[in-house]
């Protein structure tokens, strides 16, 4: 027979299930919104000396958010498009194709040929395939964006207040939760300076030298190569290499040459030098953790998920971690056994 106790606690775990229910549909918008909050924290404390209401802070914040995700947005989804239907951007790309098949042709490789073919139309036949179910439907990211923007006012206007209250929910230690709330911030930066920031301007750098040397559909291969840039040293490699590749065997030798030369020289040494400069003094978070949030992330969440993924799978790594470093030595070590007499 249930007791007092067992009942509440029944009511709460099916109450707990329902409510993850209603949030999972909007769970990674509901992360970006908090992650978007930590990222304009310096901005809100430096407006807190020019403006000292909470909400007209929050309000200002939110609305210049607004103007930074939607035109971006909207722009690369026009560019995207327009790529992907324009008959000179495809003609650019089959007759560079054709021209590196002749090459390897030439060379008794036809088997390379063929499988650059079959690569580049299952590529192509994958991407259009799959932006809708990566994206989403408009309502779908309209409303994403909604409840992420509502998400951030009132964690920027009250985060304080709420951050407070789920420490104080949490049943440990003020010195627990003090090294709880480290570790979590220290996974943040970590994240945001050392794997977006390093991704975002390693992908624009590589963009320009695909427009320099002029390679077919040069935006979808630089949001290709910002992404991939979340996998350090082998992802933009991924994308300008083949290209540069494709160039030399099609015979445009001092554009393929080129674009080798500014991937090896600058593309690849913003990895080597920028990252660990961003991450310093910040929690390392591990390729493979990297790897594994992003394909996860992607399946389950959609284009949010490349971001949250990551995010938190780091956070739960580095939660474990945490978890072991903070338990007492009495309960991680058997006591001693009395000598039997």
């Amino acid at each position: 027979m249930m007791t007092g106790v067992g009942y509440f606690l029944f009511f709460l775990v099916a109450f707990l299930s329902l409510t993850v229910l209603l949030i999972w549909p909007v769970f990674p918008y509901v992360i970006l919104g908090i992650l978007l909050t930590y990222l304009f924290h310096p901005l809100e404390r430096r407006l807190q000396k020019f403006i000292h209401s909470a909400s007209v802070r929050a309000g200002l914040l939110t609305l210049l958010t607004t103007l930074l995700i939607s035109f971006p947005f909207v722009y690369a989804v026009q560019r995207v498009t327009r790529e992907l239907g324009s008959q000179a951007q495809i003609d650019r790309m089959q007759g560079l194709l054709e021209a590196s098949k002749l090459w390897l042709a030439n060379r008794n490789v036809q088997f390379l040929a063929n499988w650059l073919a079959e690569l580049f139309e299952q590529g192509q036949n994958f991407i259009l395939g799959n932006i809708p179910n990566l994206f989403g439907s408009v309502f779908d990211i309209a409303l994403g964006i909604f409840v992420c923007l509502f998400v951030f006012y009132y964690f920027t206007k009250q985060g304080t207040v709420l951050w407070g209250g789920i420490m104080e929910a949490i049943p440990l230690s003020s010195r627990v939760k003090a090294g709880l709330t480290q570790e979590v911030t220290s996974v943040l930066r970590a994240i945001i300076y050392g794997q977006m920031m390093t991704a975002l301007i390693q992908g624009s750098v590589g963009g320009i030298g695909l427009l320099i040397f002029q390679v077919p559909q040069p935006f979808l291969l630089t949001l290709l190569m910002i992404f991939l840039s979340f996998l350090p040293f082998v992802g933009a490699p991924l994308v300008w290499g083949p290209a540069a590749l494709l160039k030399l065997m099609a015979g445009q030798t001092w554009q393929g040459l080129g674009l080798l030369i500014y991937g090896a020289v600058l593309v690849l040494n913003i990895d080597n030098l920028l990252r660990p400069r961003l991450i310093a003094l910040h929690s390392q978070v591990h390729p493979v953790v990297v790897l594994i949030g992003i394909i996860g992330g992607t399946k389950v969440f959609g284009f949010v998920g490349f971001l949250v993924g990551p995010l938190i799978f780091a956070i739960f790594i580095q939660l474990m971690r945490f978890f072991v470093e903070y338990q007492p030595q009495e309960t991680l070590t058997p006591p001693p056994r009395t000598p039997s007499k």
